[in-house]
């Protein structure tokens, strides 16, 4: 059938996976190392398909890539991608939402757990003092309230894993029907109560218009002094100088970042040497089966295009009727 797959930025080496989703169509597979929409268009020129990992594919790289039926973001988010230029263009866009669900759950709440607890304090303590004094105030994490903001996939799996610690969970997410919650033991908040109410607010939001800058000084400023705010959903919801703003001055005690507005994060930046944060690389999404199951979905739902089948997680439908 003569198709070609482009993966315009991969972070690996390996693709055993993809090429035997991609083997089922006969296509040729190729790889590129893309940052720009320039970039993007100059590899894919000629492709029918391809899987994105962080590379901007706006309506520049679209106007350069004619043959493109179908972009897949090999992930969740999708904020590089112009989806509506696609649209326009005719073109297909999907992404892999459900790929992480366990990992990224698992890795909120390690992060709340390594804050609440000041496991990386008492770690540099032992290291670098042999020993010491109890690190106060440690309270006890039972009975305390973990606001859960966008109550999606991962959000619920957090609540899940929240009640076993025996906490009380509240969330807001105005597009969650209420038999959501309910099935969850989850009480529906607004966000000005959620900010005002819980000592840990977990951030699993995608990014939008409305969610970017979510987190900023008005809302900061709401929170209890003593609470924590935890992002594993996209750096963009936060607005960094104001969180680190927040945290010098006391208005939150402490911050746990796995995403940020800027990747990589920069070495100079302050928030670096602030105490009670924890830092992690965007990491939270990996583990061995997902980065498997990642990439063999990616390029299964290109496979299913090509096909001429619409993609399950195909993101604007209204291109069908085009």
């Amino acid at each position: 059938m003569g198709f070609l797959v482009v993966a315009t930025d991969p972070h690996h080496s390996d693709f055993s996976g993809e090429l035997e989703e991609l083997a089922v169509i006969g296509a040729e597979f190729r790889t590129a190392q893309c940052r720009t929409e320039d970039d993007v268009a100059e590899a894919c020129r000629d492709a029918d398909g391809i899987m994105v990992t962080f590379a901007p594919v706006g309506r520049r790289a679209l106007a350069g890539m004619p043959r493109c039926r179908i972009v897949v973001r090999t992930g969740v988010g999708y904020d590089t991608l112009d989806v509506a230029a696609a649209t326009e263009r005719g073109v297909m866009v999907a992404n892999v939402p459900d790929y992480c669900i366990s990992e990224v759950a698992d890795h909120a709440v390690a992060l709340m757990l390594c804050l609440w607890r000041r496991i990386s304090e008492l770690d540099g303590l032992v290291r670098t003092r042999g020993w010491g004094p109890q690190i106060k105030p440690v309270r006890r994490l039972e009975g305390r309230v973990l606001g859960i903001i966008g109550v999606g996939r991962i959000g619920r799996a957090v609540a899940a894993r929240a009640r076993g610690f025996g906490l009380r969970v509240i969330g807001c997410d105005p597009y969650m029907p209420p038999d959501v919650f309910s099935a969850l033991e989850v009480e529906p908040v607004g966000l000005d109560v959620l900010l005002r109410s819980a000592d840990i607010v977990t951030l699993h939001t995608p990014l939008t218009h409305e969610t970017r800058g979510m987190i900023r000084k008005e809302t900061l400023r709401q929170m209890k002094p003593n609470a924590l705010l935890v992002n594993t959903s996209r750096g963009g919801v936060v607005i960094t100088e104001d969180l680190e703003q927040a945290l010098r001055e006391g208005w939150i005690a402490g911050a746990g970042l796995d995403v940020f507005e800027t990747e990589p994060f920069p070495n100079d930046h302050p928030l670096r040497s602030l105490p009670h944060v924890v830092l992690t690389p965007h990491a939270a999404w990996y583990s061995e089966e997902s980065e498997v199951e990642l990439r063999r979905r990616a390029a299964r739902t290109v496979v299913q295009a090509l096909r001429g089948e619409v993609p399950a997680t195909l993101l604007n439908p209204e291109v069908l009727s085009r």
